[in-house]
């Protein structure tokens, strides 16, 4: 499965489109989901040299059943270190990226990243119904403790909780936002089904 150029672009329009905090049928975000995707991370460099991320499902729709696995692509215009969370619907914050079999953060400008890596027993599902979160987080920077969280013992994913609000404050602060680094960051929500 190849989610090359074509869905790079769609992984735009569908960042622009979960930015509003809508997807289709009148879902929305919760509060604590909003609380990740409001979060102000933004670049410091000149207009037209900011970096950038996007990121992209395999389902253009954005659809999938409870225990479907997920495949993502981020791709950024520069050579940055690269984090993606999963955010549920309670809150509970999950780093999917890097992970156990994806521990370098790292990532070069204009090759798209998959997650999990094609062929990887790596498995990237929801196991309930309702909008899950998708934040892709880059810095030109490696300093900040997400390129660098290790999963816990023989977890393939670290767990960062469920407190949204104290989550999204640490992650800010981490990046130094605004302090000279080059940061960026997108978001894309999609739907699960109990079907």
């Amino acid at each position: 499965m190849s989610l090359g150029r074509p869905l790079f672009g769609l992984a735009l329009l569908a960042a622009a489109g979960a930015a509003c905090s809508v997807i289709g049928d009148g879902e929305t975000l919760t509060d604590a989901q909003q609380v990740i995707a409001s979060m102000k991370i933004g670049s410091s460099d000149p207009p037209g040299a900011e970096l950038t991320i996007a990121g992209a499902v395999d389902h253009a729709d954005r659809s999938y059943r409870v225990g479907e696995p997920i495949a993502l692509s981020v791709e950024v215009n520069k050579a940055a270190y690269v984090a993606v969370l999963r955010v549920m619907p309670n809150g509970a914050t999950t780093l999917v990226f890097p992970n156990s079999r994806q521990a370098t953060a790292r990532v070069p400008a204009g090759a798209p990243l998959h997650i999990p890596e094609p062929g990887a027993p790596l498995k990237i599902a929801a196991d309930k119904p309702g909008v899950v979160l998708f934040e892709f987080v880059a810095s030109t920077r490696g300093g900040s403790w997400l390129f660098n969280r290790k999963p816990q013992g023989s977890a393939e994913f670290a767990e960062l909780g469920a407190t949204t609000r104290a989550l999204a404050k640490d992650i800010v602060l981490s990046l130094k936002v605004g302090h000279g680094s080059d940061t960026a960051a997108s978001h894309l929500a999609l739907r699960v089904r109990g079907d």
